[in-house]
C-alpha cells in the first residue's frame, strides 16, 4: 500500500511593513535578528549560500567515511521561572476569586495560577495540600537540577536557531520585536537562502548533511512523543528520553543513521545518585537504514528502523567503527571511562531474522520498558519524506535486535582517567584514519583524551588537562579544533619518540612511539551563539551585535595576510526599527486575515491588501481597542452557542489570553493565567451532544505549552478553574461525565473531578486504559484544528508572517464556483470573487522579469496584480521559506522546488482558463512556464523533477493531475537521447513485473511504470526491446489485477501507447479488460483516479488509432463472448462509440450491425432478453446518427447500407439476414423506409442516384424465403431508378453526410430528399 500523500500545501510569507515608506526587507532577515528570534524561532534552521551568480552553496564538506556530526550539546529541559505576575503556588487550582469573573467591561486583573510543574513521585500529597491551601515541600524543578557542562554553550552553526519544544519564551514581559528600518543594501559574501521549518517544533540536537549536501537530516531533542498505546509492552515505565546525538555510518555497505538519547532528568530514573559517578547513566540507541536516491524523488527517502537497544553509559560516548577489511564494531565508553567494543552486522532485508520479545533484566526493570520519544528525521533544502519513528526500549541483553546482530562485548581498556564526580564524559568525536584505525578525541569537565583503536587493541593514548571545552571537531586526520566560549584552538597530532622528538608515523624507533598534540594557532572569535569549523584556518560564527542584528562572521588565520585571525562579516540581518511587526496570522477565509502584533494589538485586513507590496498597501481595515502585554503568539475562533456570536481567543507570550469580537475587534475579556504561551484550544458547544460531560458544554479548554489547562465559559466569559501542568507534554485528554483524565507523555495520568474541583489520583498508563475501557469517556482531539476556521488558508507554525495555502482545495473550490451558471446576483458575485482570488493567488507564484511579453500578458490580459508574497515549498510536513524575490532565483534551487512552483502556476492558470475571455492568454502563459523557462532562467536553471510530477499524478485531484501531466510531457520532450536512455535504464529495474508479489503495488514500482511507460510512449525508438517488453507486461499486470491500486495508470498508458504495447502482449486481452472496466464502474467507486472514465477514454483512443484490431475484437466478442456479462459490456461499448466516435465505427458499421443482430438469437431466450435493451439502444442511436441505417418498427426490419453499394436487410424477430439488395455501384449515403414499410429508398451521392425498392411481404416470399421481393419486372433491378443533379452540393465528406443528408416522408408514396440547402421530391 502506498502512503497517502498530504495535500498540496504551500507556505506563503507576506511582506513586513517598512519604515519611512521605504521598501521592506524579507521577514526571514528580521527573524534572524536577536530581538525577534523569540517570536519566530521554533527550532528552525536558516540556510545561507554564496550569491546565485557564483553557484556555490556554503556547506560543510562531507567526510568520506565518517562525516562530522553537527550536534548541539545536550541540555536539560528548562524550567518555568516565576515572575511578579505569576500565580501563587499555594493557590488552589479550582478556586476562583471574585475578580476572576467577568460581568461587564474588561478587567486587567491577573488570575493567580498555581505552580505549573508537579512531580509525580509526591504529586498526590502535594496536590492534596494545594487543594487545602497548604504549601508543600518543593522538589527541585527541572531548572534547578544540576546541568552538565556545555548545556548553555554555543551550538553548531547549522542549529543556531534551535529552541526547546516545551520551553517557554521569555517569562517577563519582553520587549516587542520591532520592524526593520530601511538601510542601504550591504554587499556580503553570503545570502540568506531559506528558513527550514520542521514538521514539529522542538529543540534541535543534531544535523547531518548527506547525499552530496542535498539531504538534511535533523534530530530533535523530543520530536513527536509516541502515543501511550503505541508501546503496549512497556509496563510501569515513567521515563522519557531526550535525543542528543545523530551520526552517519556505513555498515556492511549499508548507509545507516545512529541516534542516541539520554534519560530526561525529570523522569523517574533521570536523576542519578552522585555516588554512582555516572556509571548507571543509560543511553537509548536506534539504528536506521537510510535509503535515499535523488532520482526517486521527494517521497522516496526511506528511514527504516533496523535495531534499537539500551546501553549503560553516556550517549556522547557511542559510535560505530567501520573497517573495510573486517567486521564493523559498535564502540561505547561507559560512565567510568572504559572503552568496550562489540562486533556489529546487519542482516539483509527479508532474511527471516526474527526479533524476539525483550526479556527484562532484573537490575534495570524500568529501562527495559521505557516510554520513548519518537525520532523525527526529515528532509529539507531538497525536502524528502518525513519519518516518524516510534521508539520502544529493548534491553542490552538481546544479542540480536531486529536486523542488527551484536556480538559479545569485549572491554578494551580504561581510556578516560579519573571519571570521578564532576568529571564525567561530555563529548566524543571519532574519525577513521586510513582503513585500519579509529582515532577518537573525547573530553570531560577537566581532561581531553585522544586514543587510537586498531588491530583489536588500544593504541597511542594521549591525555592532557583542559577545562571549559564547549566542543571538539576533527578537521582532518592529523588536526582537530577545540572550541571555547570565545576562541578556537587548532592542534596538530604528531608521533614522538622517548626524547619527544618528532618522528614519522610507522618509523622504527626504540620504544613505542607516542601520540602528541601541539598547538598550531588560536583564532579569537569573541562571544558567539553558534560556530562552524571550515578548515584549520577558517571559522564561521553567528553572533548578535549591539544593534540587535545577527551577523555571520568569517575568521581566517593567514600568517602573511591575517596573523591575528580577525573576523569579516559575510552576512548581516536586517536592521530593526521602532514599529511593531506581526507575530501571528489567522485567516478567517480566503478574503480576510487577522494579524496579531508584537505589541499585543489585534488587527484585521484583507488578503489583497496583505499581499500587496509596499508602498501600495493601504490602512488596516480594523484594529482592536485593547492590547495584551506581550506579543500575540496564538489566535483561535470560538463561538457563543446561545448568541451565535464569534470571538477571537488569542494568547500572548507572557501567558495572558483575551477574547475579542470577530465583527468589531472589541476586547471582551482578558486574563493573565499561564506562565507559558497559549498553545491549543478545545471547545465544547452547548449543542454538542457528543460531549461526555454536560459540565463542559459551552466551555473552552485553553491549554498552554506546559500543559496547564484553563476552563472558561464563553457565554459571559467566566473563568471557572485552572488545572496545573506537568514537566512532560500533554498529548491526550479524556473527558467523562464528571471527570477529566489527563495523560502525559511519560505514560502517567492524572484524574480530576471537574464537579467538586478536586484531584483524585495519579496512575500509570495501564490503569488509565483500564479506566477508559470501562466506558463513559470521550477522547478530546487535543491537536486538531477544531477552533480554527475551515478555510484553504491556515496558520503556519514556525513563522509569524506566513500562512499555509492548501492549493489543491483552493483550486477545487474555485473551479467549482467558476463553472456555475449565474442565475442571480449572489452567484454572479461568487463567480467574480473566485476570479479575483485566482488572480491574487497566481500573483504569489508568478516570477515577473523573465520575459517582458509574458509579463505584459499577465498584467494587461489576465489582470494579475503585483504581489510581495514569497511562496515556499513543503514536503513531508517540513517547509522551506525562501528569501528574496529574484525572478530567476526560485528556479535555481532544486528540481522539486521548480516542479512545485511550475505546478502551482499551471494549475491556477488552467482554472483561470475556465473564463472564456482569459483562456487564450492563460494557455500562452502555461506554455511559457512549461517549455521556455530553461532559456529564460539560464544555465543555473533546475528543471522540474520528473518524479515529483509523477508522484503528484498519483495522489492529487483531477485539476492537479492534468497540470502535472502537462509539465511532465513538456519535461520529457526536453530530455536528450542520453538522458532518456539513462532514466529508462534506471527505472526499468523497478518495474512491477520484475518485483515480487508483495512489492508490485509499491510506490517505486508504480513510479517506475509511470516514468518508463510515458517516456516509451513518446520516444519508443530509444527504448530497448527488453524494456518495452517489461513495460508492456507491467501494464498487463496492473490492468488484469482487480485489486490493484494502479489500474488507472495502466489504462492511461494503454490510451497513449497501445500501438507499441500490442507487439509485446496479448492485445485482444488488453482490449477486453478495457471493455469491462469502461462499462462496469460503479458510482461508489468514483475517485480522483476513477477507472471507468479513464477506460472509456482509452477505448476511444484505441478505436481511433487501432481501428482494425479494435473492430475485430469488438465483433468477435459480440458473437463469441466469454460470458453474458462480457457481451453486454461489449455492446455497451458499441453504444458508447456511436455517441462519442461515430466516424470510427462508420467503415465497419455493417459488421457491427450484423453481430448485434445475431446476438438476439431467439433460440436462446435468456441471452436475448439480457441484451435486448442494449441492442435496442444501439439501433435507435444508429438510426439517429447514421443515414445509412434505418429501422421499421412494424415489420421489425433493419436496413444497413454498405460502402460497396449494397443494402443488407435483417429480420430482428428471427435475428437473421433476409437478403441483400445490390443496385448501387458506389457507396450508399443514406436509406429510409416508407411509413408503411413497403418501400425502401436508397441514395448514393457519388452516383447522384436514388433507388426505390419494394421490400414489403409478398405471396412469393413464402416459397422463396431469403430472396428479395420481386420489383415488378424481371431480374434484380430496383423498382425505380431516379437520377438527380445538385452540382457541388453533392460533394461532401463522410462526416458531413451524417448531418447534411436526410429524408422526409410527407406521404406513403412521396419522399423529400434534402441535400444541404437543396430539396428534391420523388414519387415512390
Amino acid at each position: 500500500m502506498n502512503p497517502v500523500s498530504p495535500s498540496f500545501l504551500v507556505p506563503l510569507t507576506f511582506p513586513s511593513e517598512p519604515k519611512d515608506g521605504r521598501e521592506s526587507r524579507s521577514i526571514l532577515d528580521i527573524s534572524c535578528s536577536k530581538s525577534s528570534a523569540s517570536y519566530f524561532d521554533y527550532g528552525t534552521i536558516y540556510a545561507f549560500r554564496k550569491p546565485v551568480q557564483q553557484a556555490q552553496t556554503v556547506s560543510q564538506p562531507a567526510q568520506t567515511v565518517d562525516p562530522p556530526v553537527l550536534s548541539v550539546p545536550r541540555s536539560s529541559r528548562s524550567s518555568i521561572n516565576s515572575r511578579s505576575t505569576s500565580p501563587s503556588p499555594s493557590k488552589a487550582p479550582f478556586n476562583v476569586t471574585s475578580r476572576s469573573r467577568i460581568v461587564s467591561g474588561i478587567t486587567a486583573a491577573q488570575v493567580e495560577a498555581p505552580k505549573n510543574y508537579v512531580d509525580f513521585d509526591d504529586e498526590a500529597d502535594k496536590l492534596k495540600d494545594m487543594l487545602k491551601g497548604r504549601s508543600h515541600k518543593e522538589r527541585p524543578s527541572p531548572a534547578s537540577a544540576p546541568a552538565k557542562r556545555g548545556d548553555a554553550g554555543p551550538k553548531s552553526l547549522l542549529s543556531a536557531t534551535n529552541s526547546p519544544s516545551h520551553t517557554p519564551k521569555s517569562l517577563s514581559t519582553p520587549s516587542s520585536p520591532l520592524a526593520q528600518s530601511a538601510f542601504p543594501d550591504e554587499s556580503h559574501d553570503l545570502a540568506l537562502l531559506c528558513q527550514i521549518i520542521p514538521a514539529r517544533s522542538g529543540s534541535i540536537s543534531g544535523i547531518l548533511l548527506l547525499h552530496n549536501n542535498t539531504l538534511l537530516s535533523v534530530l530533535q531533542q523530543s520530536g513527536n512523543l509516541s502515543p501511550p498505546q503505541g508501546t503496549p509492552n512497556q509496563e510501569a515505565a515513567h521515563d522519557v528520553w531526550i535525543w542528543t546525538h545523530l551520526q552517519f555510518f556505513v555498515v556492511d555497505h549499508t548507509p545507516v543513521l545512529l541516534a542516541c538519547a539520554s534519560l530526561d532528568p525529570n523522569s523517574s530514573h533521570g536523576a542519578l545518585d552522585a555516588s554512582d559517578n555516572g556509571v548507571l547513566e543509560k543511553s537509548h540507541i536506534v539504528l536506521l537504514e537510510l535509503r535515499a536516491n535523488h532520482e526517486h524523488g521527494p517521497y522516496e527517502v526511506h528511514l527504516e528502523k533496523i535495531g534499537q537497544w539500551v546501553k549503560e553509559g553516556p550517549a556522547s560516548g557511542i559510535g560505530i567503527y567501520s573497517n573495510e577489511g573486517s567486521a564493523s564494531l559498535f564502540y561505547s565508553i561507559s560512565g567510568d571511562g572504559t572503552l568496550a567494543v562489540r562486533p556489529l552486522s546487519i542482516t539483509p532485508k527479508g532474511s527471516g531474522q526474527q526479533q524476539a520479545e525483550p526479556a527484562v533484566h532484573p537490575e534495570e526493570p524500568s529501562a527495559a520498558a521505557a516510554a520513548l520519544s519518537s525520532l523525527q528525521i526529515f528532509k529539507a533544502i531538497n525536502p524528502r519524506s518525513t519519518e516518524h519513528l516510534p521508539a520502544s526500549s529493548i534491553p542490552e541483553v538481546k544479542k540480536t535486535v531486529g536486523r542488527v546482530v551484536l556480538g559479545e562485548e569485549r572491554v578494551v581498556a580504561e581510556v578516560v582517567k579519573d571519571c570521578a564526580e564532576g568529571n564525567s564524559l561530555i563529548g566524543l568525536r571519532a574519525r577513521v584514519v586510513g582503513s585500519e584505525r579509529l582515532r577518537v578525541v573525547c573530553w570531560t569537565e577537566k581532561n581531553l583524551t585522544i586514543f587510537e583503536y586498531g588491530e583489536e587493541a588500544l593504541l597511542n593514548v594521549f591525555s592532557t588537562p583542559v577545562s571549559l571545552i564547549d566542543k571538539i571537531e576533527w578537521v582532518d586526520d592529523t588536526s582537530y579544533a577545540v572550541v571555547f566560549k570565545n576562541r578556537v584552538e587548532f592542534y596538530g597530532l604528531k608521533f614522538v619518540d622517548a626524547n619527544n622528538d618528532e618522528i614519522r608515523e610507522g618509523s622504527s624507533v626504540e620504544g613505542k612511539p607516542r601520540l602528541y598534540a601541539s598547538l598550531i594557532h588560536t583564532i579569537t572569535t569573541g562571544a558567539y551563539d553558534a560556530l562552524h569549523i571550515v578548515s584549520t584556518e577558517d571559522v564561521v560564527v553567528s553572533k548578535v551585535g549591539q544593534d540587535g542584528r545577527r551577523t555571520l562572521e568569517s575568521y581566517s588565520f593567514r600568517l602573511t595576510t591575517n596573523p591575528t585571525g580577525s573576523g569579516t562579516a559575510v552576512w548581516k540581518a536586517a536592521a530593526l526599527g521602532r514599529e511593531p511587526i506581526p507575530s501571528c496570522f489567522l485567516a478567517l477565509n480566503m478574503g480576510d486575515v487577522l494579524l496579531g502584533y508584537a505589541d499585543g494589538r489585534l488587527c484585521q485586513t484583507s488578503l489583497t491588501e496583505l499581499s500587496a507590496p509596499w508602498p501600495r498597501r493601504k490602512k488596516l481595515a480594523k484594529e482592536s481597542d485593547g492590547a495584551l502585554a506581550g506579543a500575540i503568539t496564538a489566535l483561535h475562533i470560538v463561538q457563543n452557542s446561545r448568541t451565535k456570536e464569534r470571538f477571537v481567543l488569542g494568547g500572548a507570550d507572557d501567558g495572558s489570553i483575551a477574547f475579542w469580537s470577530v465583527d468589531t475587534l472589541i476586547m471582551c475579556a482578558r486574563w493573565t493565567i499561564f506562565t507559558t504561551p497559549l498553545a491549543r484550544v478545545v471547545d465544547f458547544p452547548d449543542d454538542d451532544q457528543s460531549s461526555s460531560s454536560p459540565l463542559m458544554r459551552g466551555c473552552v479548554l485553553c491549554i498552554s505549552e506546559d500543559g496547564t489547562i484553563a476552563v472558561i465559559a464563553v457565554d459571559g466569559f467566566h473563568f471557572l478553574y485552572l488545572i496545573p501542568g506537568s514537566a512532560f507534554p500533554l498529548p491526550r485528554i479524556c473527558l467523562g461525565d464528571e471527570n477529566i483524565l489527563l495523560i502525559y507523555a511519560d505514560r502517567r495520568a492524572r484524574l480530576w473531578d471537574i464537579k467538586t474541583k478536586e484531584f483524585w489520583r495519579s496512575m500509570g498508563l495501564d490503569k488509565a486504559e483500564e479506566l477508559i475501557a470501562q466506558g463513559g469517556w470521550k477522547d478530546v482531539q487535543v491537536n486538531a484544528g477544531g477552533c480554527l476556521p475551515d478555510a484553504a488558508l491556515e496558520g503556519f507554525s514556525g513563522s509569524a508572517c506566513t500562512l499555509s495555502l492548501d492549493l489543491e482545495r483552493f483550486i477545487s473550490e474555485s473551479s467549482t464556483t467558476a463553472r456555475l451558471i449565474s442565475t442571480g446576483r449572489d452567484q454572479t458575485r461568487a463567480i467574480y470573487s473566485a476570479l479575483d482570488q485566482l488572480r491574487l493567488v497566481l500573483s504569489m507564484f508568478l516570477t515577473p522579469g523573465l520575459n517582458t511579453d509574458i509579463d505584459a500578458l499577465c498584467q494587461e490580459k489576465l489582470g494579475i496584480p503585483a504581489s510581495g508574497v514569497l511562496a515556499g515549498f513543503s514536503s513531508g510536513g517540513s517547509s522551506c521559506l525562501y528569501n528574496g524575490a529574484h525572478s530567476r532565483g526560485v528556479w535555481t534551487i532544486s528540481g522539486d522546488v521548480s516542479a512545485a512552483r511550475a505546478l502551482s502556476i499551471t494549475v491556477i492558470l488552467r482554472a483561470l482558463s475556465l473564463f472564456d475571455e482569459l483562456a487564450e492568454s492563460a494557455s500562452v502563459v502555461v506554455a511559457f512556464y512549461a517549455a521556455s523557462l530553461a532559456q529564460a532562467v539560464g544555465p543555473l536553471y533546475q528543471p522540474p523533477s520528473l518524479t515529483y510530477l509523477a508522484r503528484r499524478w498519483f495522489d492529487s485531484s483531477n485539476e492537479l493531475r492534468q497540470a502535472s501531466r502537462i509539465l511532465f510531457d513538456a519535461s520529457i520532450t526536453r530530455l536528450s537521447d542520453e538522458e532518456t536512455i539513462a532514466v529508462t535504464e534506471h527505472w526499468q529495474h523497478h518495474l512491477p513485473c520484475l518485483q515480487s508479489a508483495a512489492d508490485r503495488e509499491s510506490l517505486s514500482a508504480a513510479l517506475a511504470l509511470f516514468l518508463c511507460g510515458h517516456i516509451a510512449a513518446e520516444k519508443y525508438s530509444l527504448i530497448s526491446s527488453s524494456a518495452l517488453t517489461d513495460i508492456s507486461k507491467s501494464i498487463a499486470l496492473y490492468l488484469h489485477d482487480e485489486q490493484s491500486l494502479h489500474r488507472v495508470l495502466a489504462i492511461d498508458l494503454c490510451s497513449r501507447g497501445f500501438h507499441i504495447w500490442q507487439h509485446y502482449i496479448d492485445a485482444m486481452e488488453i482490449l477486453r479488460a478495457l471493455f469491462t472496466l469502461a462499462t462496469s464502474a460503479r458510482k461508489e467507486a468514483i475517485s480522483a483516479q476513477n477507472a471507468g472514465p479513464q477506460a472509456r477514454l482509452a477505448v476511444l483512443q484505441i478505436a481511433a488509432n487501432n481501428t482494425a484490431l479494435f473492430m475485430t475484437t469488438l465483433t468477435l466478442d459480440i458473437l463469441n463472448p466469454s460470458g453474458l456479462e462480457h457481451r453486454k459490456a461489449v455492446m455497451q461499448i458499441v453504444a458508447f462509440l456511436i455517441r462519442k466516435r461515430p466516424l470510427v465505427l462508420y467503415p465497419n458499421l455493417p459488421r457491427l450491425m450484423e453481430a448485434v443482430v445475431k446476438s438476439l438469437d431467439p433460440n436462446s431466450t435468456w441471452n436475448r432478453d439480457a441484451v435486448l435493451d442494449t441492442a435496442t439502444e444501439i439501433w435507435v442511436m444508429s438510426v439517429k446518427t447514421f443515414p445509412t441505417v434505418d429501422f421499421h418498427m412494424a415489420s421489425q426490419r433493419l436496413a444497413v447500407g454498405t460502402s460497396e453499394g449494397a443494402i443488407v436487410m435483417y429480420d430482428l424477430k428471427t435475428a437473421i439476414r433476409l437478403y441483400v439488395l445490390e443496385g448501387h455501384k458506389k457507396r450508399i449515403s443514406a436509406c429510409t423506409f416508407s411509413p408503411d414499410g413497403r418501400r425502401l429508398v436508397t441514395l448514393s451521392l457519388e452516383e447522384s442516384v436514388v433507388l426505390v425498392w419494394k421490400v414489403g411481404s409478398s405471396f412469393t416470399s413464402f416459397f422463396n424465403p431469403g430472396a428479395p421481393p420481386r420489383q415488378g419486372h424481371g431480374g434484380s433491378e430496383p423498382f425505380k431508378t431516379l437520377s438527380f443533379n445538385v452540382g457541388e452540393e453533392a460533394h461532401m465528406t463522410t462526416a458531413e453526410s451524417l448531418t447534411l443528408v436526410r429524408f422526409e416522408w410527407p406521404a406513403d408514396r412521396s419522399v423529400k430528399l434534402k441535400i444541404r440547402e437543396s430539396t428534391l421530391t420523388f414519387s415512390t
